[in-house]
């Protein structure tokens, strides 16, 4: 079993945008693909929800990244230009704030927040770990 087998469908989807050093807006989307793939079983099924049902998904994954935060896995950056490598740290004061704000998770044109998720040498330990043997 490995450590992506132990994450919730919340913690999945911030970890495989995190790997990929993506913005936290993607997360959600992320998630509501993976149900429609459920679904569907086909790949090709984009999310299906609605900024209505972000809005209400935000505490839950805030909690998520939180958590990940918490265990050292990933970090998150303020990006004005798109790079990982230029991403301002997000504060321990700002923190909760930045998890709070729907212009974070829900895409919008005229007001666009770029927060980027990233893991950490930690959670690239952890994930390279091979699966302990079976009893």
């Amino acid at each position: 079993m490995s450590v992506w087998d132990d994450l919730t469908a919340e913690q999945y989807a911030v970890m495989i945008n995190a790997v990929e050093e993506a913005f936290i807006n993607d997360v959600i989307d992320e998630y509501g693909a993976r149900l429609q793939w459920a679904k569907t079983r086909s790949t090709l099924a984009p999310s299906q929800l609605d900024d209505q049902m972000k809005r209400a998904l935000i505490p839950r994954f805030a909690g998520a990244v939180s958590e990940l935060v918490a265990r050292g896995w990933i970090e998150i950056r303020d990006s004005y230009s798109g790079t990982w490598e230029d991403a301002r740290p997000i504060s321990s004061e700002e923190f909760d704030t930045v998890l709070s704000d729907p212009d974070v998770w829900i895409l919008r044109e005229e007001r666009p927040r770029m927060i980027m998720l990233g893991v950490t040498d930690l959670w690239n330990r952890v994930a390279a770990q091979p699966d302990p043997p079976h009893s």
